[in-house]
């Protein structure tokens, strides 16, 4: 049976990914999950740099399409991680900003993801990871010239 080896393989880090984080966060439905803390600290980031962000720039972003974005935003509002704020120059946009509650959550996990990631690259060196990142960069390209 053929098997697509950097699929599958991209895959098998995704899911041990998510059970890592399981295991240094406790997984528990209530919580924020991976996806919503690279939001928050999406948000964070661009928040410090003075930009507004609209649910576009979050599809963009992650590679996500409308109607995903759209419902991992509305839970993120009902969790009271983000807000969703009226712009004064467009009534049709609301931009996203984060609310006290996901400033501190992301304060007390960029630690632990800090963990995480020294997890993941542990025994490779820098050249090492500029070679995956820029690998998965082309792979990330060739996937979007297809859709």
């Amino acid at each position: 049976m053929y098997r697509d080896t950097v699929g599958h393989r991209i895959k098998t880090v995704n899911n041990l990914m998510k059970r890592h984080m399981d295991k240094v966060f406790g997984h528990k439905p209530d919580r924020a999950t991976l996806m919503h803390m690279w939001i928050i600290g999406f948000l964070q980031k661009r928040e410090e740099e003075h930009l507004d962000t609209f649910q576009k720039d979050i599809e963009a972003e992650f590679s996500i399409n409308r109607s995903t974005t759209s419902e991992m935003l509305k839970l993120m509002c009902k969790k009271g991680m983000i807000q969703r704020v009226p712009v004064d120059y467009d009534a049709r946009l609301k931009k996203i900003v984060l609310t006290n509650q996901s400033r501190a959550l992301n304060n007390k996990v960029e630690n632990q993801m800090k963990i995480v990631h020294n997890h993941l690259v542990d025994g490779l060196t820098d050249e090492e990871i500029d070679t995956l990142l820029s690998i998965l960069d082309k792979l990330i390209v060739n996937l979007k010239r297809e859709l």
